[in-house]
């Protein structure tokens, strides 16, 4: 079982993306998670622009420069729990025959 799934909202820990420009805390909801590369891509954090060329397909009918979403290493980042409303380390343990995520800070479960 993974620490990190796809819809965990997570705080941004290390890197570029926890620079000084700006003092808030840098949240997002994970969109995808790469486990080859070790790199998760979070909503709103690390937006690139990528220029895109005029297409027949339905995604992009008119060309232009389009800003989505970049990867950010996976060990930057932590779940943040939504009892504790803080970033913490996630643990695993069974409950009866199940493999439960749960917070090491406040021992609440993540998998709601």
């Amino acid at each position: 079982m993974e620490k990190l799934k796809v819809g965990d909202v997570v705080q941004v820990m290390a890197g570029a993306e926890r620079s000084l420009r700006d003092l808030a805390k840098k949240r997002g909801k994970i969109l995808a998670i790469d486990r080859e590369t070790g790199r998760v891509r979070v909503e709103g954090l690390r937006l690139v622009k990528r220029h895109v060329r005029k297409g027949r397909d339905r995604n992009t009918p008119e060309g232009g420069i389009i800003e989505k979403a970049g990867t950010i290493a996976r060990a930057a980042v932590q779940v943040v729990c939504s009892k504790c409303d803080r970033p913490v380390r996630v643990g695993i343990r069974l409950e009866g025959e199940k493999k439960v995520r749960y917070c090491k800070a406040c021992e609440a479960r993540i998998d709601a």
